[in-house]
This record gives C-alpha cells, sequence and structure tokens, in this order.
C-alpha cells in the first residue's frame, strides 16, 4: 500500500511488464480456475517490485525518515535474535508474536539452524539481515575493506555462523564478501583464509557438533559427498535448488509460461521433466499429499509461470538501474546490487519486497532525485 500512491512514476518497460503478467494471469482465470489464484500470484509479483519505483523517487525528508526507521528495524532484529538465542524471549509476547508472524519461534530452531528475528525462519531472516547489513555500510559511508569496515563485517561473519546458523546466511555472506573484492590483489589471501578456515572445520567437526552451515560444508569436502553432490544437495537444499534446476529450463520450453497463478501444476510438471520425484527431496517428507512449490527466486517463478518472455520484459524494466554505472563504481552500492542479482537469480523468496527496497535505497542514495523549483511570487 506504501508504494500505491499519487507521486508514483512508473517506467513504460515496468508498465509492459505489469501489462504482460496481468493478461496471463487474466487468462489463466479464464480457463476455469478461482479467481483468487492468479490474483495472489500477481500479487505476490507486484507487491515485491512495484516499491522500487516509489523509493527512487522520494523527497529528502521522507528518504531520511525511512532511513532512522531502517535503524530502528535492524537494531530490533538483532535484539530479537540475541534473546532467542539465549532462549530469554518473554513468554508473555509469544502468542502476540505467533499471531503477526507464521511459525515464529520464541527460540533458535532445531537440528543445528539459528535465530529468525522478527521473520519466520532464519533463512528468511538472513535474506534481510544481510542486505540490513550492506545499506548501513553504504548509508554510515564505511569501506568494506578499511579497518572498522573489516572489523564490523569479521563481527556480521561470528554472527552469521553463532547466531543465525543457515546455510542460505553462510552463501549470502560469502557473495557479500566477494562483491567487494579486487580478485588482482586478493585471491592469495582468499586461499590462505580458506585453507585455514577449512582446516579448524576439519579439526573442529571430527568431535563437536556443526551449525548446519557448517556442517553442510563438512560433509561436502570431509565426508565426500562432493561425489554426489547433486543427490546431496538436491535433498538438503529443500526446495530453493529443486525450484532452480526445474524452473529456468521450463520458462524457455515453454516461452509464455503456464499463467500467472498455474505454479502448482507447473511445478510439479517442470520437476518431473526434470527426470525428479518429491520422494527425492527431503523438504517433501513434510507435505502429503505433495501440491507442487514455487520458486523461491523471482526470476525462476517468472520463468515458471510467465516464460522467458515475461522474464525478458522484467529484465528490461529493471536492466537501465542494475547496470547503472555509479552503482558498481561505488564499492557498498556494488555489494546491493549483486546482492539483488543474487537473490533474483538464485536465492530469494517471492513476494520479499526488501531487494527491491534496498536496491531503491541505494539508487536513491547516489541519484538523488532533482530538486524541485522554488515558487517565487510575482
Amino acid at each position: 500500500m506504501y508504494a500505491v500512491r499519487k507521486d508514483l512514476r512508473l517506467t513504460i518497460r515496468y508498465i509492459l511488464f505489469l501489462g504482460y503478467i496481468t493478461l496471463s494471469a487474466a487468462l489463466f482465470f479464464l480457463q476455469g480456475n478461482p479467481w483468487a489464484i492468479p490474483l495472489r500470484s500477481w500479487l505476490a509479483l507486484v507487491n515485491a517490485s512495484v516499491i522500487f519505483f516509489t523509493i527512487i523517487h522520494i523527497e529528502d525528508e521522507e528518504f531520511k525518515f525511512i532511513n532512522r526507521a531502517f535503524l530502528y528495524v535492524f537494531a530490533a532484529n538483532v535484539f530479537v535474535t540475541l534473546l532467542q538465542t539465549f532462549h530469554i524471549f518473554p513468554q508473555s509476547l509469544v502468542r502476540m508474536m505467533n499471531f503477526f508472524i507464521e511459525r515464529w519461534e520464541p527460540t533458535s530452531w532445531e537440528n543445528g539452524r539459528g535465530s529468525g528475528g522478527l521473520f519466520a525462519e532464519p533463512s528468511y531472516y538472513a535474506f534481510g539481515v544481510h542486505h540490513y547489513f550492506a545499506y548501513a555500510l553504504l548509508l554510515f559511508d564505511i569501506k568494506q575493506r578499511s579497518r572498522i569496515g573489516l572489523i564490523l563485517t569479521a563481527a556480521m561473519a561470528v554472527y552469521d555462523m553463532t547466531v543465525v546458523r543457515s546455510l542460505t546466511g553462510l552463501i549470502i555472506m560469502t557473495i557479500y564478501v566477494v562483491s567487494h573484492q579486487d580478485w588482482r590483489k586478493a585471491w592469495k589471501g582468499t586461499l590462505a583464509i580458506l585453507a585455514i578456515g577449512l582446516t579448524a572445520l576439519y579439526f573442529y567437526g571430527q568431535s563437536n557438533p556443526l551449525p548446519r552451515a557448517l556442517d553442510f560444508v563438512y560433509n561436502v569436502v570431509f565426508e565426500q559427498r562432493y561425489k554426489d553432490l547433486f543427490t546431496y544437495v538436491t535433498w538438503e537444499g529443500g526446495i530453493r535448488t529443486v525450484s532452480l534446476l526445474a524452473s529456468y529450463p521450463f520458462g524457455i520450453f515453454h516461452p509464455f509460461g503456464w499463467g500467472i497463478g498455474s505454479w502448482p501444476q507447473g511445478s510439479i510438471t517442470a520437476l518431473l521433466d526434470m527426470g525428479l520425484s518429491e520422494i527425492e527431496v527431503a523438504f517433501f517428507e513434510q507435505y502429503t499429499p505433495y501440491d507442487g512449490f514455487r520458486p523461491t527466486a523471482y526470476s525462476a517463478d517468472l520463468f515458471l509461470e510467465a516464460g522467458v518472455v515475461g522474464w525478458l520484459l522484467f529484465a528490461g524494466a529493471m536492466y537501465p538501474y542494475v547496470v547503472n554505472k555509479a552503482m558498481w563504481q561505488n564499492a557498498n552500492t556494488r555489494a546491493i546490487v549483486v546482492l539483488f542479482l543474487f537473490n533474483m537469480l538464485i536465492l530469494g523468496t517471492i513476494g520479499d519486497p526488501l531487494p527491491f527496497l534496498f536496491l531503491a535505497l541505494a539508487y536513491r542514495t547516489i541519484h538523488p532525485p532533482d530538486p524541485k523549483p522554488i515558487e517565487v511570487s510575482p
């Protein structure tokens, strides 16, 4: 609702994308499907993306207010995760939290997973907190490779492994660090750190339980799960890996997709086309009967429901902002662009506006709108 306002200015390219997915949803409805199914899918796609075109045009006063609110939200999430980790979250507030956040837990999750803050689970929180961290460095103009930047990055990595404890978080943190590097200079140090880290992981993991993310790395490297890596990743990766592997080829062979709202039927067909069944994915042990999955990455979902045509229209709408030269020259905005692309193409959450929000905030930071002319009374 925040994005729908009188000064919302959509580009022609985004309007074309919006028109295409609207037509796709309408055609899916006209095939005899309940209207709520395509509407929910359509809203998830629009709810996530339309806020971008509001944020990049906001005035200075509103921009400052959003930045202040961001800092409070960031601090609140970190505070709640610490309460969850140490099992001291007030029991009197648990019912209220469960009312607002489905599947929310007042403590750390089981099976080596960590705390989820004000999100439904640690993997969702991992998406959010790394965007928070990346934008905080941009907001305070802290260079990641400065002394304070390296200290904060190391603290974030420790927080990732001890509090969040999500494989998703470990992957995103790695992507964030990589996005800051000049690999002509950094590759030797990176290899040394990797070697030291793996050695420490080997000796520690032999006699101690590991967080889920590190346990995955340990098994791949030291338990020789690299020999059946595809099977192992498919089993351990939940629906994320499967949704990517199935949806992208499906969208190429069905260039218009199966229609906005078709993900339950389309995902089953895409999975079978890949030669897999639900019994080969651990995630689906919890679901009987199996009724399909919606891809976790925005682009993968477009390939499934709207086909490669829908994705090309979306890519065309975002292209001018993602490839903007100034966004890539600034190391902090470049990191946010890389996180955005990673979320769009590989790991994300359908309907989540956070990647678009932080990309817009980063763009707005270095591209403030032209000041309004001052009207002089005659």
